[in-house]
């Protein structure tokens, strides 16, 4: 078994990765910092994927002269939230973007501008305009700036290592991790760790995502003894369902009121909205809303769409015809530029033909419980970006996203780098063999079966019944399995099970159809960590 020996391992390349590397490396230049990738840098996790139109990060400059102030944007973060959110977190969060998102200019990155000003858009659960945007490529430029910078600082990447299980001396504290690399195991030795791997879309069988995006992170961290919250929200939203490709319909797509009919071409929608909402209010709402939410009525497109696809009334790709045929080819070259041309180019024209859209996993508000400096209370352990809960509660201000990988990967990464100063690595990690780490084809096929029940059961629509099937089939597979890759997928799933199960109310992204109402009693976080049967329980 190869290994490795550092001050500070990052795990995960993304936003919050390059950030809490680069602050690392800026913070003690003598230290060796290593980011260890599941692909290629700038190929991997979330941050990376050009999927839509605009991708924002957020941050109160004031740029779009409607008032906006850290205050405000506090308040629009508490109250997307729906009260689940840490009030500290976002505080900091919303009092210091300003000053990371100003060092990416400084850096040298450029967003989107007119007469020499970014141009600031408002978003979903935003009452000001504060996101900013390179159109798509927001993500990729972030890591781009960041990683330039940190490799001239010294930072030392290791591309292709699948990370998957924390190491952790007698006493607890975090020491390394172990993965694999061109097929043989690797361990990575280091004073302090910083987990920045995303979420876990890629755990579901529609997604926008990378394939890296597994919950790996998650499940060494619960392994690892950290705590969980929020686990039960993560958001969903349409996508183009064409094999290979991964792009969201968003925004102005919705403003052109799209017809949306099944395999048999009825149009359905009016079959599913409320009394108290037509069929053009929703599609409208649905503008201001991407992410599947009952915070507003636009839930009903996202429901309407869910259930003519599993009621298995959908087409050839498992999504249903979405027309915009309609409006003219300027008026969406004009509106939708991105969208156009990157379906276009994918060999749909949307002025002459519908293309077929399904509901996809696309990011998630719940993670590891972190402190105002990224520690997870795990000694040596530490948390930036999707991989962490807390920072967004029940549903979260389209742009914060970002904007979270920016502020908390700059504090994350500085921490880390003061415990390392102190603090050794372990020098003689045991030797795991690489069979107990990837999974063998008999497993993969049982990580296949997961990932659609999982989609199906614990997505839009969720029900005591359908999410009890998934802890049933986590039950019967559990006791067989022999690698970290499986394990890790059967106790993700169960943790998120065990969440949604929880809170018998809906709210924000988590809406239970047998418990439709948003209870104010349930105006509370669900905290999960691992017990001593290796079990999750509330704490």
């Amino acid at each position: 078994m190869e290994q490795i020996q550092c001050d500070v391992l990052i795990i995960g390349g993304g936003a919050a990765g390059s950030r809490a590397a680069f602050e690392a490396k800026k913070a003690n230049p003598r230290l060796k910092v290593v980011v260890a990738v599941d692909s290629a840098y700038e190929a991997g996790g979330s941050t990376t994927v050009i999927a839509s139109e605009a991708l924002g990060i957020n941050a109160p400059f004031d740029y779009g002269s409607d008032g906006d102030t850290p205050e405000i944007f506090e308040q629009d973060i508490l109250q997307t939230g729906g009260g689940l959110a840490d009030p500290a977190l976002c505080r900091i969060l919303a009092r210091e973007s300003e000053d990371r998102v100003r060092e990416l200019m400084d850096m040298g990155l450029k967003f989107a501008a007119r007469d020499g000003k970014p141009i600031a858009q408002k978003l979903s659960g935003c009452t000001k305009a504060r996101s900013l945007t390179c159109g798509g490529s927001t993500g990729l430029e972030i890591v781009r700036v960041l990683k330039k910078h940190a490799l001239e600082k010294g930072l030392k990447i290791i591309e292709n290592t699948k990370i998957l299980k924390l190491f952790q001396d007698q006493n607890g504290a975090v020491k390394g991790a172990y993965g694999i690399q061109a097929g043989k195991a690797v361990f990575i030795g280091a004073g302090a760790v910083v987990l920045a791997t995303g979420g876990a879309t890629a755990m579901f069988n529609i997604n926008v995502s990378a394939p890296t995006q597994t919950g790996e992170g998650w499940a060494m961290a619960y392994d690892a003894g950290c705590r969980f919250t929020n686990m039960e929200f993560f958001q969903c939203g349409p996508a183009v369902m064409k094999p290979g490709m991964k792009f969201i319909i968003h925004s102005h797509m919705w403003r052109f009121i799209p017809k949306l009919s099944n395999k048999d071409g009825k149009e359905f929608l009016s079959s599913y909205v409320s009394g108290a909402v037509s069929e053009k209010e929703a599609l409208d709402l649905k503008a201001m809303s991407y992410p599947f939410s009952v915070r507003t009525n636009a839930k009903y497109v996202d429901i309407a769409i869910f259930k003519e696809i599993l009621a298995g009334r959908c087409l050839s790709n498992g999504g249903i015809n979405f027309d915009v045929t309609h409006v003219s080819k300027a008026e969406l070259l004009e509106k939708a530029p991105i969208t156009y041309a990157t379906l276009l180019k994918a060999g749909i024209d949307l002025a002459h033909q519908p293309l077929e859209l399904g509901i996809a996993v696309q990011n998630f508000n719940g993670g590891v419980i972190i402190d105002e400096n990224g520690s997870t209370g795990v000694e040596g352990l530490y948390a930036a970006g999707e991989v962490t809960g807390g920072v967004h509660g029940s549903d979260r201000p389209g742009g914060n996203n970002l904007s979270d990988t920016q502020v908390f990967g700059f504090r994350a990464g500085r921490a880390a780098a003061a415990f390392a100063e102190n603090n050794g690595c372990a020098n003689n990690a045991p030797e795991i063999e690489t069979k107990n780490i990837l999974a063998d084809s008999e497993e993969l096929k049982i990580i296949a079966e997961s990932e659609s029940l999982y989609y199906k059961e614990m997505t839009v629509v969720r029900r005591k019944e359908g999410v009890e099937k998934v802890l049933k089939f986590i039950d019967g597979k559990e006791k067989s399995a022999v690698s970290f890759q499986l394990k890790n997928r059967l106790a993700i799933g169960r943790l998120m099970a065990k969440a949604i199960l929880a809170r018998e109310e809906s709210r924000g992204t988590h809406y239970r159809e047998d418990k439709p109402e948003t209870v104010e009693s349930w105006r509370r976080r669900i905290v999960l960590q691992k017990g001593s049967d290796c079990m999750p329980r509330e704490v």
